[in-house]
């Protein structure tokens, strides 16, 4: 075998080798991320292990992924990686800010239960005014971020207030939906109705609303 032969031969070895090596990497950056992404990071002054529950007490810090919970008390039940938090709830996210009094969080699923005083700044994707909402029950769920609010909701966006028992905000449609005593309000004006739905998407906007429509507006 001459010598031209030879170097294609070992060339063409180091091209697999190196290929190999290369996948081999790619897959260790890729598990490395995953791992992090289900790693939970706990900071907080004390900490009691009892009856298979940890309790946490003053300054706690909960970091997962994007996600930073703030709170002084709080119970870990770790089989089902749950958190009861309560007292000066604060939590930064990918899409926003929430605090309230308490908070049930499921860590695994990303479901965060918030009650008692919410108040939320909801970033909408692509539109330069955040959405704000209070009420006193939120649920904030799936990977888009949905959510389900009620009981006196509020929700202030582009200069109007947009109040009901009830509202969901689907992610994926960018539709906020609003159910029971909806009333809208600008300046002076307002609409009343059973039932409202919000077009938030970038290329989208304005309102319908149903069921007993009432108007007031004041003529210029």
């Amino acid at each position: 075998m001459n010598n031209f032969k030879i170097k294609v031969i070992i060339l063409v070895l180091l091209i697999l080798i190196m290929s190999s090596f290369n996948l081999v990497l790619a897959q260790d950056s890729e598990q490395e991320t995953n791992n992090e992404s289900e790693t939970v990071y706990i900071d907080a002054d004390h900490l009691k292990y009892e009856d298979e529950k940890t309790i946490l007490t003053g300054n706690i810090v909960i970091r997962k992924d994007q996600t930073t919970i703030k709170a002084n008390n709080g119970e870990l039940m770790r089989e089902e990686n749950k958190f009861y938090l309560t007292e000066n709830i604060d939590v930064d996210y990918e899409d926003g800010q929430v605090t309230s009094n308490n908070l049930t969080a499921l860590l695994k699923e990303e479901e965060y239960v918030f009650e008692n005083n919410v108040k939320m700044d909801y970033i909408l994707e692509n539109n330069e005014e955040n959405m704000k909402l209070e009420s006193q029950y939120l649920k904030i769920f799936g990977e888009n971020k949905s959510f389900n609010a009620k009981n006196n909701v509020l929700i202030k966006y582009e200069g109007k207030n947009f109040k009901g028992d009830n509202a969901e905000y689907v992610g994926e449609e960018e539709i906020l939906y609003l159910t029971g005593n909806v009333m809208i309000e600008e300046g002076e004006d307002w609409v009343k109705s059973d039932q409202a739905k919000f077009f938030l998407g970038e290329d989208e906007g304005g309102y319908t609303a149903d069921g007993n429509v009432k108007i007031k507006m004041i003529l210029e």
